[in-house]
């Protein structure tokens, strides 16, 4: 074991868009370890539309300060322990950072930091079984109530949580339509995922796209992008459809320090006046408020993969020194499919 801890620092504030002058490459000792506390070996990291967020707000956990380690949810091994949960050799998923090592605590949140079920690929654990796919499977069970036969449109259907609602609503037997950037996407949605089809919303008539596959309306919308995604899909809403959103994408460069993270920023005034003619309200949902139910969530998902009904796209990238490269260019340049992560350690 290495006696120093590579850390990447937030060390500019952010205008604008990520850039990689936002971060500065550190190098400490290993902080020794107290009683009650763990040190963990960082193994893959998670790349997640909301790191955006975490420099301008707080949301489920404290907003970046200058001079911070740089947030992010990973998948650890515990290589020291003086907390009586944890042993060495565990595998530790948590916010645990960008960084080789990091220290968790024994007051420290259960949701953030849990031990991870054996069995499963570490690639699994932080992807399908870990936040972005428990946040699909929670949307779709508390807020799509889905029936048979009923249609659904997935925003962000590419990403890591898009493409596991879209299949989710596939095995209830649902009709999914799913948004991709660029044709080449879309036809993965189709031919890889198991989409029924897929409107590219990078083109010039998205909303008459959108609009000619679904005739009937649509019951259930998942909503991550904002933006043109969410403007094409609400004129074609039926009454009292169901709207689960758990992100604003194409807004997130936009926000300032200090300022909330609005819902309706993709509406105008036509839209708003037609939500409250029928009754159309978006959901949000903090996966962590079900963490309670995570184990039940996790063995229905890994026994849909084991079935073959459910896939786990997945897109690494190796090494320490890409991990600015990959949010910069991987989350927000939507060059990947399914879960993006960064791997820093075998």
């Amino acid at each position: 074991m290495s006696d120093i801890n590579r850390q990447w620092i937030y060390s500019k504030p952010v205008s604008g868009s990520l850039k990689h002058e936002n971060f500065t490459l550190e190098e400490n000792p290993i902080p020794k370890l107290r009683q009650g506390q763990v040190l963990v070996r960082n193994k893959l990291i998670s790349m997640d539309p909301a790191n955006r967020t975490y420099f301008v707000m707080q949301a489920y956990r404290p907003q970046l300060k200058l001079g911070d380690v740089m947030a992010g949810f990973a998948i650890g091994e515990v290589i020291k322990s003086t907390d009586m949960r944890f042993r060495r050799g565990d595998l530790i998923h948590g916010d645990l950072g960008w960084q080789d090592y990091a220290v968790i605590n024994s007051y420290e949140r259960s949701e953030f930091i849990y031990k991870c079920t054996p069995g499963y690929s570490e690639d699994d654990l932080l992807g399908v079984l870990g936040i972005t796919g428990l946040t699909a499977y929670f949307g779709v069970q508390e807020v799509g109530k889905l029936v048979p036969g009923e249609t659904v449109v997935v925003g962000g259907a590419t990403g890591a949580c898009g493409v596991i609602v879209g299949q989710l609503a596939k095995i209830a037997g649902c009709r999914v339509i799913g948004f991709g950037g660029g044709p080449e996407k879309c036809r993965w949605l189709i031919d890889e995922m198991g989409f029924d089809a897929a409107v590219d919303y990078k083109s010039d008539h998205v909303a008459a796209d959108l609009a000619a596959l679904c005739p009937d309306g649509v019951d259930f919308f998942s909503d991550a992008v904002g933006g043109v995604v969410t403007q094409s899909t609400l004129p074609l809403m039926k009454q009292g459809a169901r709207w689960y959103h758990y992100g604003n994408v194409s807004s997130y460069d936009s926000i300032t320090p200090g300022e909330a993270l609005r819902q309706d920023d993709s509406l105008t005034p036509e839209l708003l006046k037609l939500c409250q003619e029928r009754n159309l309200k978006p959901v949000f949902l903090l996966v962590f408020d079900f963490y309670c139910q995570r184990r039940r969530a996790e063995a229905e998902l890994a026994q849909y993969m084991r079935e073959g009904k459910l896939k786990a796209p997945v897109t690494t990238i190796e090494g320490f020194d890409k991990l600015p490269e990959a949010l910069i260019n991987g989350t927000f340049g939507g060059k990947h499919y399914g879960k993006l992560s960064v791997r820093i350690a075998s």
